[in-house]
């Protein structure tokens, strides 16, 4: 929000909260292979999940550029995609 609206943000309310209580020595994760679904408000009293207090604007221009890239990558992924031919597909696997 810093990179987007720096004027709305009132970095004197930032804070630090992490998710407690997250299941130990499994497979399941909140965003890893095997994801399981949550709502922020679940693992957080306050809907933080971090560190808000090392959040400068300059970290939010790189996430933006970031972001922007690999979106720029999809659109050029799904124009140059072609769908498979079926046809050939299954002729190689017989």
């Amino acid at each position: 929000m810093l990179a987007l609206l720096e004027e709305q943000v009132k970095m004197e309310k930032a804070i630090s909260e992490y998710p407690s209580n997250l299941p130990e020595n499994s497979l399941l994760d909140m965003e890893g292979n095997l994801p399981f679904a949550w709502l922020t408000k679940e693992l957080t009293q306050s809907g933080v999940m971090g560190d808000a207090t090392v959040a400068t604007k300059e970290k939010g221009d790189r996430i933006l550029e970031s972001l922007a890239e690999g979106w720029v990558q999809v659109i050029k992924d799904v124009y140059k995609f072609r769908q498979p031919n079926a046809t050939q597909n299954s002729k190689q696997s017989i």
